[in-house]
């Protein structure tokens, strides 16, 4: 009997120890009991410091986890296992997030709008936020050029303002930029009495010619008005001239027309021939009569 006892109380035992031992794996898991759940694939360029194991939250809520990290070609392939039920749209968005001061990851999934579903076993394409372990990463590269930076300032220091016959020069530079200043202000003091008593001339000047313009304002008007009139008469003179030029050039026509009398006479040569001899005789005659006196014969019957 007591046998038995014993034996039952081992039983019971055992069953308790495995029973605390499954609870244990799943509660390390943190897996439910009976939880199915379907697998998906996101392709990364890095993970950075994203580990097996790490959670994997839908819309904030944690639905899932990472299982397997594998490089995959030039990119990183992560396994997702996300509880079964959970519907990805084919326009949601997978990142994987800082979610502590230490570097940890998680991945991140939001739910798109559209009405299309992705399958179990689909890929997506995922990208990486920025976090404390980039931030570190680009601070060390920062760190590291601004050692370079100052290391090549004091090379230039040490090789122009650290040397004495810098300090000789820029003392030198210094007393004539003092000098030129001082002359500066010199001629200042001496051109600015004269600047201002020319700005006075000028202002005189340019008010008289404001008055001249005003008083010979008028003139000027009836000056041009008066060459306006004159250029109108001499307009005229001008349209006379011109009638009279074509006048001129009708008479002349006429003129030298062979059906006129006057140009008739004046292309006809024998006329011309005869009235030259007439003209001879004519003289012949008067220079006769004036020699021997005239000598009249009247006969009556």
């Amino acid at each position: 009997m007591t046998n038995r006892k014993n034996n039952i109380v081992v039983g019971l035992f055992v069953i308790l120890s495995l029973f605390i031992l499954l609870f244990g794996v799943y509660f390390l898991k943190e897996a439910t009991p009976g939880q199915k759940s379907d697998t998906y694939y996101v392709i990364f360029p890095q993970v950075s410091t994203l580990q097996e194991g790490d959670p994997v939250k839908v819309n904030g809520v944690k639905m899932g986890k990472v299982t397997i990290i594998e490089l995959k070609d030039n990119v990183v392939r992560v396994t997702l296992k996300l509880n079964r039920g959970i519907k990805l749209p084919k326009d949601s968005e997978v990142r994987i997030q800082n979610i502590g001061l230490m570097g940890e990851r998680q991945v991140g999934v939001l739910l798109g709008q559209s009405p299309e579903a992705l399958p179990p076993g689909a890929e997506l394409q995922g990208r990486l936020d920025a976090g404390i372990a980039e931030a570190l990463g680009i601070a060390g590269e920062v760190f590291v050029e601004s050692e370079t930076l100052v290391k090549s300032l004091h090379a230039i220091m040490d090789s122009t303002v650290g040397k004495p016959e810098f300090v000789a020069t820029f003392n030198n530079v210094v007393g004539q930029t003092e000098e030129l200043s001082t002359r500066l202000n010199t001629f200042i003091h001496d051109i600015d009495p004269k600047v201002k008593h020319s700005l006075t001339n000028l202002e005189d000047a340019s008010q008289r010619v404001h008055i001249l313009l005003r008083d010979q304002e008028m003139p000027v008007k009836n000056i041009i008005q008066n060459g306006q009139e004159v250029s109108n008469k001499l307009k005229d003179v001008v349209d006379k001239a011109d009638k009279v030029a074509d006048e001129m050039n009708r008479l002349l026509a006429k003129v030298n027309s062979s059906n006129s009398t006057l140009g008739a006479m004046l292309n006809d040569s024998t006329f011309y021939q005869e009235l030259r001899g007439t003209l001879n005789s004519a003289d012949s005659l008067f220079k006769r009569i004036e020699k021997k006196g005239l000598d009249v014969n009247v006969n009556l019957f």
